[in-house]
């Protein structure tokens, strides 16, 4: 009886530690998947800056330098 007391106990004790250590697990993996997001949102957000410079760019060289106005 004291040896099914001492087991019961025992695994008391290590659930609560098995659900503490879940509870800390999923906290720190949250806490990842936040800055995986905010940090991908970042490079997306850099990305379509560039890529709008790119197209600015682009379309400023291709306007010629001097209007040709058919002077009559």
């Amino acid at each position: 009886m004291l040896t099914n007391l001492l087991l019961a106990i025992a695994f008391i004790v290590l659930v609560v530690g098995a659900l503490i250590t879940i509870d800390s697990t999923t906290q720190l993996m949250n806490n990842v998947v936040k800055n995986i997001l905010r940090w991908t949102h970042r490079s997306k957000v850099l990305t379509e800056y560039i890529l709008r410079a790119y197209m600015r760019y682009r379309k400023a060289i291709n306007k010629p330098l001097i209007h040709n106005s058919p002077s009559s």
